[in-house]
């Protein structure tokens, strides 16, 4: 199935409507709040005041290989936009795991202070945190026609009801990959990746939300359904297992380089990478 929607992607040129057509997570974009907290260290931060009449720039953090980019490292999308916009856009390639992007800039979050990015792309769990704490602005949509253009699942998902403060910019799902000449029978199942000669060649993502989704799938669990500790406990005694074959862990989204040294042999994957990559040894 994940190859036939990695085949059925490519097919379509990887554009936005239909990447999120075909899956149901995705990366959001944020507007954030960045003036200094008025009410003690528990309050929310205020919302920043906007300078978009005066200040025709727009600094955007956001996963590796997110965006088309061309061979001298030009992204079209950002030219075509700054053309018909006049806003210049800084983009930063500064989001490799959402807990340690996180991690750099929560202390500044929580001050109501600026973190060097008006919009940042973070996948669906983290974006749900930053709204409910207060770091996010609310969005609006009459400058957004193209909400209209959503699926409707991503059009009203439960952390942003009627995405009052998100909306998405790519969608995708976790699976695993390898490199055909390392693994010419290639693998048909996330078993396939506890084979004895596998040691110390398989990279599982860092992120557990992926690693523990996908094995908990292999284990026959409705990962959208009712599912609880006992399962989870299942999955992470896999996880742990000593004699599993795992070389390290993989951050969600690296840079495309460091992706192909990981995938030496076998690895979990992100299709909106794994796609945008096509390298000629690796498979899905």
């Amino acid at each position: 199935m994940i190859r036939s929607l990695i085949a059925q992607a490519r097919q379509a040129q990887i554009n936005r409507r239909t990447l999120l057509a075909g899956a149901g997570a995705s990366a959001t974009a944020l507007a954030l709040a960045a003036c200094a907290n008025t009410g003690g260290g528990q309050a929310k931060p205020s919302a920043a005041a906007d300078k978009s009449e005066t200040d025709k720039t727009l600094n955007w953090a956001n996963w590796a290989a997110y965006i088309d980019e061309d061979d001298d490292g030009n992204y079209p999308t950002l030219v075509a936009f700054t053309e018909q916009t006049g806003i210049e856009v800084n983009y930063e390639v500064a989001v490799d795991d959402n807990n340690t992007y996180y991690g750099k800039v929560k202390d500044q979050l929580a001050l109501g202070q600026d973190i060097g990015a008006d919009t940042v792309c973070l996948t669906d769990w983290m974006v749900g945190r930053w709204i409910r704490f207060g770091y996010t602005q609310e969005l609006d949509h009459a400058n957004i026609p193209n909400l209209s253009n959503l699926t409707p699942a991503l059009a009203d998902p439960d952390f942003d009801p009627g995405r009052k403060f998100s909306v998405p910019w790519q969608g995708g799902f976790a699976g695993i990959c390898w490199n055909k000449e390392a693994i010419p029978g290639g693998l048909e199942s996330v078993e396939d990746l506890w084979n004895s000669e596998l040691k110390g060649r398989v990279g599982v993502l860092s992120e557990m939300r992926d690693t523990m989704g996908l094995i908990m799938l292999q284990n026959g669990v409705d990962i959208a359904g009712d599912w609880g500790d006992d399962e989870y406990s299942a999955a992470i005694d896999i996880l742990r297992e000593p004699s599993r074959p795992f070389r390290r862990k993989i951050p969600r989204r690296q840079p495309s380089q460091k992706r192909r040294q990981a995938a030496a042999a076998s690895a979990g994957g992100v299709s909106a990478t794994l796609v945008r990559l096509r390298p000629p040894r690796l498979d899905a």
